[in-house]
């Protein structure tokens, strides 16, 4: 009988052992799946926050390049119509000439009637021109509001992340430790008080030193031209690069005829372009014909205020390109302005009958835009078992989740009333602080799928940046010094 009683004894507290361990190794396995959730989320969260503002900067340089293609058409218009003026005046002098003459009268009768129907064109020309004028300046009003608008969402996103993911991280944890009723008797798990200080650590690390807001000189004027600087040539040189073959260059040759083209954002507040077209021909070195047949030229500037078209214009010196795989070395305006008197003509006289013709309004400039940081993203396809927090940021920022539950609220003997009858048999349970906890960190990192992008002449792989929408979310291994930073305030009950 006594054996027996021993005997049921340890059979009880065997299955009492038994029922807490499984409670407690269930409820550290929920734990940790909720941590990596959680950590999972915030990362998701500033991941997708990375590559909406990647879209806003996007964006932003397509409307650059679209307004670059106005001024481009323009200034091309302008082109036509000076060469078009021009043919009809020598046309006409010539039909002339042969009619006083007396040789070739026939032909200069017909070259007198195509330079009447030359200047009817023109006539038409500038009417077209006129109406295009009207429809670029309200376009690029449009398009220089939005890029003000893309700007400011891109800041109001990158803050907003610092509110918004301690509350994705509490929804998260919540909603994987309660019954899909939110009926138990185990209270929800929340987040330790370290790591919720941690975590919006991280998340101002990852908003305001992982990137920076990259500062564009403001303008006095239409043609001031504020000195240069780093941060906004980062984005003037994405902007050039990122032109269409049009805006870029119209150039070509035959024979003697040197058409030249192009168009340039000149001092971050303005755009120029000109073409230019002059015949020179040469024998043995000798000059012997060097005329300007056609020239113009266009520009798009906030306001003119007074302002002409070669003060606007004068500051461009070409452009060369800083990227690897581009070493263009572009003079002023693709050549236009140096192509002889044609190009002086440009300068002087864009647009027929009056130079303000060339001047397009409501452009309001490049705009201070998000991207990384100096040695930020620099290592974008590291391993995922980083180190320290150095090397974690050379691939991107990381968010650490520790979640905890207080043993009172685990399912286990000590916390089921009437376990074993009366009075209740327990096996109490003993934790650090009486809390159960799982920690868990994810990262955000960039990755370009070279899949899509396949480039035989690209033997580097893309940085992180905030122009191109790669940004993805892994978890990763916690940096040692964070567990340190977390164990060490949970051992003395922080």
């Amino acid at each position: 009988m006594v054996l027996a009683v021993i005997c049921m004894l340890v059979f009880l507290v065997g299955a009492l052992v038994l029922f807490n361990t499984g409670m407690a190794v269930n409820k550290k396995i929920q734990l940790n799946n909720t941590a990596d959730a959680a950590a999972y989320s915030a990362a998701v969260q500033q991941a997708r926050t990375y590559n909406l503002i990647a879209y806003l900067n996007r964006a932003q340089v397509a409307n650059e390049v679209c307004i670059a293609q106005m001024v481009s058409w323009h200034s091309w218009m302008n082109f036509a119509i000076s060469g078009t003026d021009h043919f009809a005046d020598a046309a006409n002098d010539i039909g002339i000439a042969l009619d006083i003459t007396g040789v070739g009268a026939e032909v200069g009768v017909a070259l007198n009637e195509m330079a009447a129907e030359l200047k009817e064109a023109k006539q038409a020309m500038v009417a077209a021109r006129n109406g295009m004028k009207a429809g670029f300046t309200v376009g690029i009003g449009l398009l220089s509001a939005a890029n003000v608008a893309y700007g400011d969402a891109a800041r109001f996103a990158a803050d907003a992340q610092v509110a918004d993911i301690p509350k994705v991280v509490d929804t998260v944890i919540k909603q994987n430790t309660s019954n899909a009723q939110g009926e138990t008797n185990e209270k929800p798990a929340g987040l330790n008080a370290k790591s919720l200080v941690l975590l919006e650590s991280q998340l101002a690390t990852a908003n305001t030193k992982f990137i920076k807001l990259y500062q564009v000189p403001n303008s006095a004027s239409a043609s001031s031209n504020p000195a240069h600087t780093a941060d906004a040539d980062r984005l003037l040189n994405v902007v050039m690069e990122a032109r269409d073959g049009f805006s870029r260059e119209r150039n070509g040759d035959l024979l003697g005829l040197h058409k030249r083209g192009g168009t340039d954002l000149i001092s971050y507040n303005r755009w120029g372009a000109m073409d230019s077209l002059q015949v020179k021909i040469t024998f043995f070195g000798v000059t012997l014909i060097k005329l300007p047949l056609a020239w113009g030229g266009a520009a798009a500037v906030k306001n003119q205020n007074g302002a002409s078209f070669s003060n606007l214009t004068d500051a461009d010196s070409g452009w060369r390109s800083p990227f690897d795989y581009d070493h263009t070395n572009q003079s002023r305006f693709n050549g236009a302005r140096d192509n002889g008197d044609a190009g002086s003509q440009a300068r002087l006289h864009p647009a027929d009958p009056n130079n303000n013709d060339a001047i397009l309004t409501n452009y309001q400039g490049l705009h201070s835009y998000e991207d990384t940081a100096a040695k930020m993203a620099i290592q974008p396809y590291a391993s995922s078992n980083p180190a320290d927090e150095t090397q974690a940021l050379a691939v991107g920022p990381y968010f650490t989740v520790a979640v905890e539950q207080n043993m009172s609220d685990v399912r286990t003997a000590d916390n089921v009333a009437h376990m074993g009858g009366t009075p209740d048999v327990v096996a109490h349970d003993k934790t650090q602080n009486n809390k159960m906890t799982a920690l868990a960190s994810a990262q955000v990192y960039f990755d370009r799928p070279a899949t899509l992008f396949p480039r035989n002449t690209d033997r580097d792989r893309e940085l992180g940046n905030l122009f191109s929408p790669y940004w993805q979310a892994r978890l990763i291994d916690t940096p040692n010094a964070t567990k340190l930073e977390i164990f060490a305030a949970d051992a003395v009950g922080l």
